[in-house]
């Protein structure tokens, strides 16, 4: 296997740790009983940055890619960043960009937003994720926030589509200016970074031993021994983002020692 195939193996490394899975399940719960109520079950994730929420949307979205039929485009999941600052213009248009409509920022946003609703429907659209809640928050106006958020309160009634919103922990400030918005997004989840006083440990280890299986290296690395993975956690705070950083530069380091001085074990660059 050559340097780059390595290298390639470890910035693909995908664990599925039980937090992570139990997410991933109640976003499947929203996608499949929401047709089985008058409104959609919809959900609200928050977490820190670098908890890893960006790699769960994409890891939900790999298993119902967008595909072309004679009939048209279905898309089963619509995913967008919501852009900043947010307003219902730039919503409405990102979400039609996404799902291909050419006139995406013309019209008005009442016509924008009929669009919208029929390409959904044309579209077979079953979930929508709107990453990046914060940035419907407007420090300096309070009406500004409150009339997109509105928006999307009627949205989901009129496309009665399940939404997953994620955001920063301070998104959730935009509930208590809608509460009826807040009462639709009932089902939270936190995906907090990695916390070693909790249990010892374990989940932090357990986690860091399934990176190990994935790497490609001549001999095991250790990772999840006490000592190195104390390293890990305090090097990283618990946080993915930064454990698969030190994990990416140890791999690459390794690979240039083992060139030089035949050395095979990962665990020493650190």
């Amino acid at each position: 296997m050559t340097f780059k195939e390595r290298l390639y193996i470890v910035n693909n490394i995908y664990v599925v740790y039980p937090r992570f899975k139990e997410i991933l399940s109640a976003i499947d719960d929203c996608r499949h009983f929401s047709d089985l109520k008058d409104e959609p079950e919809c959900l609200f994730l928050k977490g820190a940055t670098g908890a890893g929420k960006t790699t769960l949307i994409k890891s939900y979205e790999k298993d119902y890619p967008r595909k072309e039929t004679p009939e048209g485009t279905v898309v089963p999941i619509l995913s967008v960043t919501i852009p900043s600052p947010a307003t219902v213009k730039s919503v409405v248009s990102k979400l039609l960009w996404e799902l291909g409509d050419p006139a995406y920022e013309r019209g008005a946003i009442s016509n924008q937003t009929i669009r919208l609703i029929g390409l959904m429907k044309d579209c077979g659209v079953s979930l929508v994720f709107l990453d990046e809640f914060q940035h419907f928050i407007d420090r300096d106006s309070a009406k500004v926030l409150k009339t997109v958020s509105d928006w999307l309160k009627d949205l989901i009634l009129d496309t009665k589509v399940p939404m997953v919103l994620i955001g920063l922990p301070e998104a959730e400030t935009v509930f208590q200016f809608n509460p009826q918005l807040s009462r639709r997004f009932a089902n939270r989840h936190n995906l907090s970074p990695f916390e070693w006083s909790v249990d010892a440990g374990k989940e932090f280890r357990t986690f860091l031993h399934a990176v190990e299986s994935q790497l490609p290296l001549l001999k095991p690395s250790d990772l999840a021994s006490e000592e190195m993975a104390l390293r890990f956690y305090y090097a990283s705070d618990g946080i993915v983002a930064y454990v698969m950083k030190l994990v990416r530069y140890g791999t690459s380091s390794t690979q240039t020692r083992q060139r030089k001085t035949g050395l095979k074990c990962f665990s020493n660059c650190f």
